[in-house]
């Protein structure tokens, strides 16, 4: 029954790009709750919506390219990525923060050489206010191989070292070695799926910083009281996580960001 709901899934234009193993996670997950496999397809997909699509969006890597000068840091190339960037809700929200964003984290990190980017959607477009050596490497994950295509395009377009994949984190924490591992608004889609998820996978990151943020407003864009309780997520995911030695804040306006120094 699982399969059959998995495959019904995928038929979807939506929902086709996904990873399977997410998929058949959470088909297994529904099937006990559901009447019969229609409602099963139903729960599925609504899931899905909170943990993918209510942040996709479209972009494409060839309106970037046509700027491209070998310059990551030339005016129109950045625009093209802005523009890029604002087809994603978690990105869009970043846009107008990106040099104080990367500024406040790698103050406290060190510019790094390897970046862990989880959980990426179109992030990784924000390239050109990182700063990074045009040696340092790039490695992006997401369980949505839509945004995973640009990324993969536009990585190999400026020339970073890089590698992305498919992964589903729940199921597979990342086993790559890094500077800095980045989990920007990750925790909030990983709690709707298993309670525990966010936590076992900071005390599974092979990094010496893992980078947390919280949105500060809803997607409606409601702000009320969401920074306290997310503040208490942090509180309660570094308990949990328990192997973190020092938290720090570089935060921006639209956004908490959260620097955690790991053990080991």
């Amino acid at each position: 029954m699982t399969t059959e709901i998995v495959e019904r899934v995928l038929r979807s234009p939506r929902y086709r790009d996904v990873d399977r193993s997410l998929l058949a996670r959470l088909a297994e997950q529904e099937l006990g709750r559901a009447r019969n496999a229609d409602d099963a397809v139903k729960r599925v997909k609504r899931r899905l919506h909170q943990a993918v699509g209510a942040f996709r969006g479209a972009a494409r890597a060839d309106a970037i390219a046509a700027t491209w000068s070998a310059d990551l840091t030339a005016p129109a190339f950045r625009a093209a990525c802005a523009h890029a960037l604002r087809a994603h809700a978690s990105t869009r929200e970043r846009i107008d923060s990106l040099a104080d964003f990367y500024g406040g984290i790698w103050a406290i990190t060190g510019v790094p050489t390897r970046v862990l980017d989880i959980g990426c959607g179109l992030n990784p477009l924000t390239l050109p206010w990182m700063g990074l050596a045009p040696d340092a490497t790039y490695l992006a994950s997401d369980v949505d191989r839509r945004p995973l295509a640009t990324v993969a395009s536009f990585l190999e377009l400026v020339g970073q070292p890089h590698a992305v994949e498919v992964r589903d984190v729940v199921e597979r924490p990342p086993v790559d070695e890094a500077d800095v591992a980045l989990v920007l608004k990750l925790v909030t889609t990983l709690d709707r799926q298993v309670p525990d998820a966010a936590a076992r996978l900071i005390a599974a990151l092979r990094a010496r910083h893992a980078v947390v943020s919280f949105p500060k407003h809803s997607l409606g864009g409601h702000g009320r009281g969401m920074e306290r309780t997310y503040r208490q997520r942090l509180d309660r995911l570094v308990t949990d996580a328990g192997r973190v030695s020092a938290v720090a804040e570089a935060s921006v306006p639209t956004e908490l960001v959260f620097v955690l120094t790991l053990d080991g």
